[in-house]
Parts: structure tokens; sequence; C-alpha cells
């Protein structure tokens, strides 16, 4: 696959993880994660749409998701979780805004 393919590729998967975030279809912090790793794949890191993103992102790392969950136990899981509602409850409109900015950004082939 040719580089550029490969960054239109990495684009529109940009572009679907957001889509998905703001359907509901996606959890937040995980869109969240794979929105920053994804970040570096369309070879525009430092772009300015990502900085809240990148700030949430550092903010909720420590929240267990996925597989890290299983090792986990019950009460810190409740803990985690209650925290994990009450940090998107007030940080959510700052997420959707800029998962639209991203999508601006992100959703022409030509954008830079």
């Amino acid at each position: 696959m040719e580089q550029t393919e490969y960054i239109s590729e990495k684009r529109r998967e940009l572009v679907s993880v957001v889509n998905s975030m703001l359907a509901g279809e996606m959890h937040l912090i995980e869109g969240i994660r794979r929105i920053c790793a994804l970040r570096f794949a369309v070879e525009d890191p430092e772009n300015e749409v990502f900085l809240a993103i990148r700030g949430i992102e550092s903010e909720t790392d420590f929240f267990p998701l996925g597989s890290m969950r299983v090792r986990c136990s019950p009460e810190y899981l409740r803990r985690m979780d209650g925290e994990m509602q009450r940090y998107l409850s007030e940080t959510r409109r700052y997420i959707f805004q800029s998962c639209r900015e991203i999508i601006k950004a992100f959703s022409h082939p030509d954008a830079q």
C-alpha cells in the first residue's frame, strides 16, 4: 500500500471513529484513545483539533476499559465507573465539539 493510500485510509478511520462516538456507538473514552493513536497515522499529530482530545486522554488514561477490566476488583470498577461517568458528564460537550472539528478537518481527502 502506498503511503498516501495508507494516510487516506487512516483519515477515513479517524472520521469513522468520531462519527461512532457522536452517534453513541462507541464509548467516548475508548474513542478518545483511538483518536490519539490515529492522529499519528494521519501524519498530523500536532493539529490543533486534537488539543482537547489529547488533554482528555491524559486525564482519563487510568480508567479501566476493555480487557484491562478483568484484572480489577468489582469494587474498584464500581468506583472508577462512577468517576468516569462524572468526568464524562462534565466534558461531553467539549468532546463532541472536538469531534465535530475533527470531522471538518479530516473528512475531505484534500484537507490538510
